[in-house]
């Protein structure tokens, strides 16, 4: 990949990043519209795969991540700080987000510092997937 296509990744991660900020209302004097959304879950992979990283629940299980959230961008470097979410079924139970039906997000907060100049593909995500509550489920008996 030449200097050019690095470049051009990190802006479109920019734009989202600043969509991002535009969708949480920061900074906004006179709109205080609390949509809860300030998240845009994103996937990044290479020619091949996707990225993905390990993480640690509350509980001290481990999960395993392609989803992750953009924290900070560092465009001179072409390297982001990426925050993992954990991918969970409608029971709460982590899942494996690419071979599982996927019900909600859970906002972690463990990060990983990733060289961006490997990545050629963002697949941005549903906002409202994010720390989505599980429906309550009544007994059947």
């Amino acid at each position: 990949m030449d200097r050019h296509s690095e470049s051009c990744f990190c802006i479109e991660l920019n734009q989202l990043l600043e969509e991002q900020e535009k969708l949480s209302f920061k900074d906004f004097r006179f709109v205080c519209d609390m949509l809860g959304y300030d998240t845009i879950p994103l996937i990044i992979s290479n020619q091949k795969c996707p990225l993905e990283a390990f993480g640690r629940t509350v509980n001290g299980k481990f999960f395993v991540t392609s989803v992750f959230r953009l924290e900070k961008l560092d465009t001179k470097h072409c390297c982001a700080t990426l925050s993992l979410l954990e991918p969970v079924d409608i029971d709460g139970c982590p899942i494996e987000f690419l071979c599982d039906e996927i019900y909600s997000l859970n906002k972690t907060d463990q990060c990983i510092i990733v060289d961006l100049s490997c990545f050629c593909k963002i697949e941005p995500l549903s906002p409202k997937l994010v720390n989505r509550p599980l429906p309550i489920i009544e007994p059947k008996c």
